[in-house]
C-alpha cells in the first residue's frame, strides 16, 4: 500500500455547481493530475458554522455530484455539522447540507 505524505484538500463540482459559482459552465485547466483529471484555475471557499477555508482547489473536469476532499483537520476547523457548508466562488454561493454532500 502506498501513502501518501498529506490529504490534499480539493473540491469536485457538479456542472451547475460550477456554473453557479463561476457564472459560466466549464473549468479552465490549470495542470494535468491523472486520468484525464486536472487541478483547475478556479478556486472557491468553503464556510461552515465555525470558519472558514479559502483557496480551496478545483478538480475537474465536472462530476456527477459535488464532493468535497478534506484535509487532515479541516472538519474540526469549520465545524461540519449537519446544517452543511457555503461554497462561495467569485459570481455566486450555494448553500449545501451535508445530505448533499458526499464527503471523500
Amino acid at each position: 500500500m502506498i501513502r501518501k505524505p498529506h490529504q490534499p484538500r480539493f473540491i469536485r463540482l457538479c456542472d451547475a455547481h460550477v456554473a453557479a459559482l463561476f457564472g459560466k459552465p466549464g473549468l479552465e485547466a490549470r495542470f494535468p493530475i491523472s486520468s484525464g483529471r486536472f487541478v483547475a484555475r478556479q478556486r472557491i471557499a468553503i464556510v461552515g458554522p465555525q470558519g472558514r477555508i479559502d483557496g480551496v482547489a478545483v478538480v475537474g473536469p465536472a462530476a456527477d455530484k459535488t464532493s468535497i476532499s478534506w484535509g487532515e483537520g479541516d472538519v474540526e476547523r469549520i465545524g461540519l455539522d449537519p446544517r452543511g457548508v457555503l461554497l462561495i466562488g467569485p459570481q455566486g454561493e450555494l448553500k449545501l447540507t451535508q445530505d448533499q454532500l458526499h464527503l471523500a
